[in-house]
């Protein structure tokens, strides 16, 4: 009997211990933010703080059952002298989650909160710090981004970039799009399932945005957040108005973000905000935005052109709405802003320079580069081209009347941050227009644009980024310093605390309107047949709002030769500028095509450069001139160490005859010139165009003359 009793003692002693453990562990088991208590509801996300001024604020919660929620706040973290805030009930129909605001607040004050579930204090006490005084001109940095938490993607969910921006004490942070990537529920048999057409899944998609586990909680315990949806968390890939599911994304973003007054709440996000002497215009790429297929349309031969119209618009593409249109709110604020410094803050880059992009897919369609588009996941050059007129730049009308309206009204200081490409990179305005800092990778594998745009001659990110010479392409964010009226300074860090880039714009920019953006087909004519002519084609794009007037073309050499002297290009529009190289010797030659216009960045330098050679081989010239075009099999085939290809002419033609290999990637140029009807033939030694011996392997050599062009395969075996 006595051991029993002793054994029972023992039995509750170990259930005590084992409950005092248990209570113990789970009420300091909470990261970052997240703690649950065992007997009550618990805090499973949050708390954050948003909508922040300088007498206000609104925090953010979500519990796991109904619970009454208020808040506790004072300024020394004492909780002695305490302001209480309202009590609001977690209710199931919102997911328990619960906003509340907060009034009465003293300007530029660092205050301690913690959330009170039914009664009781919780075990988490975050900060922030409310804006000062507007007009106030003061020194402060804030921080931004897009691109994170994509579980489809290896180098994400990393978060390495957020714990050294909480370091940096930012008075705030914008997230621009694409927090988070729910966009997986479509598949090819199901393409219209889209995850926001479901409102639970939108709701799990917000709960993952605040994942405790994740490190940007640590941000959320001292900083103030701002945050606008891009493609991937309003809809799909590339999305817009005609997308199912908006009404989803619109009521889940004022359920469950603690989100500033929204101009158009029923109808979009954008809204603005004020730190001292700054505005921020926030604004909403996607809800108001045409598809932007809809601006490419094919001519009489089946290939597509951009086409400028005053319907296809970014920001208010269905005028019929209730309530005042985006573009039309937006150029009415920048108006009335008294503040030192305005920043456009959109999800997708501005820089229209980045059009040169989309022409140049457009260019190259049907050529060997469609394969090569479909290596990269696209379906044709359209595709590509499509996608990349995602931006502002496929929406030439939307760029032409901001711009206009900015520099008619001498608004100065407009600055926009952007974010959605995955990349970094900083430009002045003499390509953006605006001086633009981009931060499109906060947790995603780099995308590379910057520097794969540097690779075909296009450079429109003239102060540094993740380019080809910089070469870091690490998860990254931007910093924003403001020097009161004085100066803006634009960095980009990585996720490792490197300065990438850094650019500071002094008080007094104002908008050009006139730019001219370009791109080219290449810049090296190669090997030409001393005396005939090769021709390449320049694109030039007005990509602001007056009409450009290209007043003079010249070339440094004579045996560069432009086809047109002058043209007037309006808003938006694209002209082709045909040069030919003539060479009149062997050799080879350098020289520049200078193009002067009224851009103030004028006048533009293309380097050029290209060598006579003797003429090709030409096959039983006394015979009658062929009636079709026909590339033929090379011979022999297989072939080590040299073949001969031959072809036949029906016309006088511009002839390209062109070595690639299976990726699509140049080989070598071994015809660019000129030629009369008839039978040719070339010698091909298996080098490139540098005269290194390639390696063995099918090859692919394409014929272009005229509108004719044909492919075949050949194989190299050392």
């Amino acid at each position: 009997s006595s051991n029993t009793m002793r054994q029972a003692n023992k039995l509750d002693d170990l259930i005590y211990c084992f409950a005092l453990f248990l209570i113990i562990s789970v009420m300091t088991s909470g990261f970052g933010s997240q703690a649950i208590v065992l007997g009550q509801a618990g805090v499973t996300h949050g708390p954050i703080v948003g909508a922040v001024t300088s007498s206000s604020a609104r925090i953010l919660l979500r519990v796991d059952n109904p619970v009454e929620v208020s808040y506790e706040l004072d300024t020394d973290g004492t909780f002695v002298n305490s302001l209480f805030t309202e009590s609001k009930s977690a209710d199931s129909a919102f997911d328990f989650f619960v906003i509340i605001d907060i009034q009465s607040l003293n300007p530029d004050t660092k205050y301690y909160y913690r959330p009170i579930l039914n009664g009781t204090a919780e075990p988490i006490v975050n900060t922030f710090r409310t804006f000062p005084v507007i007009g106030l001109r003061s020194t402060f940095t804030f921080a931004f981004g897009g691109c994170q938490q994509n579980l489809r993607d290896e180098n994400s969910y990393i978060g390495r970039v957020f714990p050294l921006i909480a370091q940096d004490e930012p008075r705030f942070f914008l997230q621009l799009g694409d927090w988070t990537y729910p966009d997986t529920t479509d598949n090819a048999e199901n393409p219209m399932d889209y995850f926001n057409v479901d409102f639970p899944r939108v709701q799990s998609n917000y709960r993952s945005k605040y994942d405790p586990s994740y490190p940007m909680a640590e941000l959320f315990r001292t900083t103030p957040f701002d945050y606008v949806y891009d493609d991937h968390d309003f809809s799909n890939n590339n999305s817009d108005m005609s997308f199912p599911g908006r009404e989803n994304s619109l009521r889940a973003y004022r359920e469950m973000f603690p989100h500033y007054p929204l101009a158009n709440q029923q109808n979009g996000l954008w809204h603005k905000f004020t730190f001292g002497n700054a505005d921020f215009f926030v604004l909403d790429t996607r809800t108001q935005r045409h598809p932007n297929q809809a601006a490419f349309q094919p001519d009489s031969t089946g290939r597509f052109s951009y086409q400028v119209t005053p319907e296809h618009l970014l920001l208010q593409g269905d005028p019929s709405i209730m309530g005042q249109l985006q573009m039309d709110w937006l150029i009415q604020e920048l108006k009335a802003s008294s503040a030192d410094w305005k920043f456009i803050c959109t999800s997708v880059p501005f820089n229209p320079g980045t059009r040169a992009f989309m022409e140049l897919a457009l260019f190259f369609q049907g050529s060997s580069l469609e394969a090569f588009a479909q290596q990269l996941g696209f379906d044709s050059l359209v595709d590509v081209a499509t996608s990349i007129a995602d931006s502002w730049n496929g929406f030439a009308k939307s760029v032409e009347r901001l711009v206009k309206n900015v520099n008619e009204n001498d608004i100065k200081n407009v600055i926009v941050l952007s974010a959605d490409s995955h990349t970094a990179a900083i430009d002045d305005g003499a390509n953006s227009l605006f001086p633009e800092i981009m931060a499109g990778g906060l947790d995603r594998t780099n995308s590379r644009i910057v520097a794969q745009g540097e690779l075909f001659g296009i450079n429109i990110w003239n102060r540094g980024g993740q380019t080809l010479a910089r070469g870091n392409f690490n998860s990254h964010y931007g910093r924003i310093t403001v020097f009161g009226q004085d100066s803006v300074r634009l960095e980009l860090v990585d996720e490792f605390g490197e300065l990438i880039s850094s650019y500071t714009q002094a008080n007094g920019h104002l908008v050009s309107k006139v730019a001219l953006s370009y791109a080219y087909e290449k810049t090296d004519f190669r090997d030409v047949d001393v005396g005939t002519s090769s021709s390449l084609t320049l694109i030039l794009i007005n990509t602001a709002a007056d009409t450009l007037f290209v007043n003079n073309i010249t070339s440094s050499i004579p045996e560069f030769v432009p086809g047109l002297q002058n043209a007037a290009i309006p808003p938006g529009i694209r002209r082709d500028i045909i040069f030919s190289f003539e060479p009149q010797s062997v050799g080879p030659f350098q020289g520049n095509i200078i193009v002067e216009s009224n851009d103030p960045q004028s006048p533009l330098i293309v380097a050029l450069r290209g060598r006579g050679v003797q003429p090709t081989s030409v096959e039983n010239p006394l015979t009658a001139p062929p009636d079709q075009f026909v590339l033929n099999q090379n011979h022999p085939n297989p072939f080590n160490p040299s073949t001969r290809i031959s072809y036949q002419l029906s016309s006088i033609s511009e002839v390209e005859l062109t070595i690639y290999n299976q990726l699509g990637q140049e080989v070598k140029t071994l015809v660019n010139v000129r030629q009369l009807a008839g039978h040719y033939y070339v010698q091909w030694d298996g080098s490139d165009h540098k005269g290194t011996p390639v390696v063995s392997g099918v090859y692919l050599y394409r014929l272009k003359a005229g509108s004719f062009i044909q492919t075949r395969k050949m194989l190299l075996l050392r």
